[in-house]
């Protein structure tokens, strides 16, 4: 989670395996570590920095379930969402599988927002 605040993408992207499969909500599934890459990137360039505060967190032999508040800054602004994260990770430590749920639409509601405050 503090690795997500430095955005370094070859950062982020090894703690995944390289067949791992990233489901990101309502936004789209990607399969294999170079998906994921790109993935990551495109979010880093219009979200350069996130901050992740971990509210609840479970963890049962090689599933962790997370539920998060991240706050966005892009462009002088921020936004909050809550998420909730359910990782699969393989014999080596590496994130097999990652499943994140939110509201796509609160979202966009909080962007829009952020960017009509003046916050």
């Amino acid at each position: 989670m503090a690795a997500l605040k430095r955005s370094d993408v070859s950062e982020l992207v090894s703690f995944f395996s390289a067949d791992a499969v990233w489901t990101d909500g309502p936004s789209g599934t990607y399969r294999g570590v170079d998906a994921i890459t790109t993935e990551i990137e495109s979010q880093v360039q219009l979200v350069p920095s996130l901050t992740v505060q971990v509210r609840n967190l479970v963890a049962s032999a090689g599933t962790v379930m997370v539920e998060l508040a991240d706050t966005f800054e892009t462009q002088g602004k921020s936004f909050d969402l809550e998420v909730v994260g359910v990782f699969e990770v393989d014999g080596n430590g590496r994130i097999a599988r990652l499943r994140d749920y939110y509201d796509l639409n609160s979202l966009m509601d909080r962007i829009a927002a952020a960017f009509t405050s003046g916050t």
